[in-house]
């Protein structure tokens, strides 16, 4: 919570007035060149900030393969991996373990 709130903080929410000649007077957000990361991150958290708070929150799920600690949107109550790969990984385990298993027996 702490990281995603001060990219939200790093840049104004709000847009300023400016006065140009070319424009006259107008409201903008400050876009300074150098902080372009800063801005991406911002807006990457406010993206964030609506999905935790929004009515999809409900929805977030923590990955069920073993090793991933990814959270993905359940789109579906069979859903159980953020991807197919994950999927896949957890498949090919469980494959293997019960191949083991008939081998020793």
């Amino acid at each position: 919570m702490a990281v995603l709130n001060g990219a939200l903080t790093a840049t104004p929410a709000t847009p300023l007035l400016h006065w140009d000649a070319e424009r006259g007077l107008h409201r903008t957000l400050p876009h300074p060149a150098d902080p372009i990361a800063i801005q991406a991150m911002a807006r990457l958290a406010a993206d964030a900030a609506e999905l935790l708070t929004g009515p999809d929150a409900v929805r977030l799920a923590a990955c069920g393969g073993a090793p991933c600690s990814r959270y993905y949107v359940r789109t579906h109550a069979a859903r159980h991996w953020c991807s197919t790969r994950c999927g896949d990984r957890v498949r090919a385990a469980r494959a293997y373990a019960k191949k083991r298993a008939a081998e020793r027996s």
